[in-house]
């Protein structure tokens, strides 16, 4: 018997086959669920269901909002398009983070799968929440959005708050490295645009300043600036990998499903493959080129992230870290009128870089300042 002083949805879940659940003084919630086979109902019809907000739950993704949003005027009442593209937002997120494996794995296990159907991600549109505008964890919640409106507030396939939230809760390494916070995160972003809407917008403008960003901060930019100018970095990268990055160089035969060798996705390829080394030291389907240097490695995670980038694209990247240097913090002193920086890339490092014996890229990546 459980006694419930304030209002909200109620779940019951049991592993018994019958199980009695009585409810007293409760009410009917919108409910449209997508099931795993591809097709989709209302459990509980908005019509008929008074309680005043409601979810829309697809094969990985189960939202929540007011009662009225989830009628989907924007969608044209199509609550099983707006379910379909929070699928394709998961299947996305996979693809990005090079994780192919059902429940049966572990190394590259999928954030969402059929065979893990009640690991689902979850998004709640609440004026309730415990801090700023959105924030990340299980549920991500999100305060934009107004309850009398008929329109759902997110578009999985061009939001970039959504993309942003969920990708603080999938961000891992060797992308993760001091200061990345607010930034690693956004790679995910990065990555829908590209696919979704074609170019990276988020960065455009912001690249074609970076050069004075550089050279006014040379050897200390990551801990001279914010997050914003932060995620120009990787935005290098990944346009250096457009250019100059096969995968192919790595596998024999077809490629993995995750990999996408379409113009404007092939730089991606670097990024779903150091995630894919970092967490397996052999793959078989993977060549590797001698022991796999983005494994292990007894490194700090600013240097480690510098010779895996550097093993990966078969390039040795100390210059571009070097003027960069990422994890690096400006510490301001008393008496002192300019920064102390501190942490970022060591002598170790880029002694663990050099001992690869890898030519410098033809392209630098630091003279990139656009898409």
């Amino acid at each position: 018997t459980y006694t419930v002083p304030y209002g909200g949805l109620i779940y019951a879940s049991s592993a018994e086959d019958n199980i009695t659940l009585t409810l007293s003084n409760t009410v009917k919630a919108p409910w449209y669920k997508l099931s795993q086979d591809g097709t989709g109902d209302w459990i509980n019809k908005i019509d008929e269901s008074p309680a005043p907000f409601g979810e829309i739950e697809s094969k990985t993704f189960i939202y929540t909002s007011a009662k009225k949003n989830i009628q989907a005027t924007n969608y044209s009442g199509d609550v099983k398009k707006f379910a379909e593209e929070l699928d394709t937002f998961s299947s996305d997120l996979n693809d990005f983070y090079a994780r192919d494996e059902d429940a049966s794995g572990s190394l590259n296990r999928k954030s969402t799968d059929p065979s893990i159907p009640n690991h689902k991600h979850r998004l709640v549109n609440d004026i309730a929440i415990s801090k700023g505008g959105a924030h990340s964890g299980y549920p991500v919640m999100w305060i934009n959005f107004d309850s009398d409106s008929t329109k759902i507030a997110q578009n999985p396939l061009n939001s970039w708050t959504l993309w942003h939230e969920v990708g603080h809760n999938a961000a891992e390494s060797p992308f993760a490295i001091d200061g990345s916070g607010e930034v690693v995160n956004n790679l995910l972003g990065l990555y829908m645009q590209d696919k979704h809407l074609k170019k990276m917008n988020r960065v455009e403008r912001s690249l074609r300043i970076v050069k004075d960003q550089i050279e006014a901060e040379t050897g200390n930019v990551w801990g001279a600036v914010g997050g914003g100018i932060r995620l120009l970095m990787f935005a290098q990268i990944k346009i250096w990998a457009d250019k100059k990055f096969d995968i192919n160089n790595w596998y024999t035969g077809s490629l993995p499903s995750w990999y996408d060798e379409t113009e404007g996705m092939k730089g991606w390829n670097l990024f779903k493959l150091m995630h894919r080394l970092t967490r397996n030291e052999n793959d078989a389907a993977i060549k590797l080129k001698d022991a796999n240097k983005c494994y292990g490695q007894n490194l700090n995670v600013n240097d480690r992230f510098m010779l895996c980038t550097s093993y990966a694209a078969q390039k040795d990247f100390t210059d571009f870290f070097v003027n960069w240097n990422p994890g690096s913090q400006a510490n301001l002193v008393p008496g002192e009128t300019e920064p102390i920086y501190v942490g970022g890339i060591t002598e170790t490092g880029k002694s663990a870089v050099k001992a690869l014996g890898l030519p410098k890229p033809t392209l630098d990546p630091i003279s990139i300042e656009s898409l």
